[in-house]
């Protein structure tokens, strides 16, 4: 039977982007790309987001590039670059199924492997290297917020490193927890909280992790946390005031299976099917089934 450990290694690793979605990510990066350097004067075009930190979950996650523009090409609003950033991928991408606007993105639908693609425009507000870099993208009501990508990645990196890719999985967890259950929580919000985790603690054990995490969310109300890199403002969580109750909700009802889950785990044998049972609530019937600690 298979052990804790090894089941959430092997749900993971059935839920991990494969060689052929890599490589059709890549084709589609590239057509963007040229699309985008014709028509804009891009200072850098990269990826970001869980495909760039390890951390997405498919066939759920999207593929999230950031389009670093010019400076002085920087229009008063926000909604006049993502208007006709959406206009030229309309008009020229001609794979795409869909093209939107979804604030801060222009979000690109395909019928493939990966389906959705969303597109930053930023500008370099500050900072000479990829760990200083602060940049503007658009925010509501078409101003603009501070952003910074790249000093978050490799924060991500670096904390998943000294814990030997256990902050990676946790934020994995909470992510495919989110997805299976329709949570209406930032993913971003979700993997600075792991990455967080990860800066304040010694070791990492998925379970007990999950549930400090968890925890700290609920006792908290969701609210918004300090950027641990120190480089922009606050780190929200939700959207609207109805999504943070939704939100609080389920979280609720994952720290009861969570619960559940690790104190069924250390009693053994005997509360094997109750282990399970609230490993399946939290991530779905393809969850495998596994042994208790005895």
């Amino acid at each position: 039977m298979t052990a804790l450990w090894q089941a959430v290694d092997q749900y993971l690793a059935e839920r991990a982007p494969k060689d052929w979605a890599k490589a059709e990510v890549r084709r589609y990066r590239q057509r963007i790309h040229e699309i985008l350097s014709a028509e804009f004067r891009l200072l850098s075009f990269f990826q970001s987001g869980s495909f760039q930190h390890g951390t997405a979950v498919m066939p759920h996650s999207d593929v999230d590039y950031m389009a670093r523009i010019h400076y002085e090409d920087k229009p008063l609003s926000s909604t006049t670059i993502l208007e006709k950033m959406r206009y030229i991928l309309k008009a020229k991408l001609w794979e795409a199924n869909s093209v939107a606007v979804d604030r801060p993105t222009v979000t690109l639908r395909f019928t493939g492997i990966v389906t959705n693609y969303e597109i930053t425009p930023a500008y370099l507000l500050r900072g000479n290297s990829d760990e200083k870099r602060v940049v503007a993208i658009p925010a509501s009501g078409g101003g603009w917020r501070e952003a910074a990508p790249q000093a978050h990645n490799k924060f991500v990196a670096k904390m998943d490193s000294n814990h030997l890719g256990n902050v990676r999985k946790i934020a994995r967890l909470l992510k495919a927890w989110k997805y299976e259950h329709g949570v209406p929580i930032s993913s971003f919000y979700l993997e600075m909280r792991c990455a967080e985790y990860g800066k304040n603690n010694d070791s990492i054990w998925a379970l007990s992790a999950l549930r400090a995490i968890v925890g700290r969310m609920i006792s908290t109300e969701l609210a918004a946390m300090n950027d641990p890199t120190q480089l922009v403002s606050r780190i929200t969580a939700y959207s609207s005031e109805s999504s943070r109750l939704t939100a609080m909700a389920r979280l609720r009802t994952l720290k009861k299976n969570l619960d559940t889950a690790e104190s069924s785990w250390l009693s053994g044998e005997s509360r094997r099917w109750e282990m399970n049972q609230a490993l399946q609530a939290i991530w779905g019937g393809g969850f495998p089934y596994c042994e208790t600690s005895s």
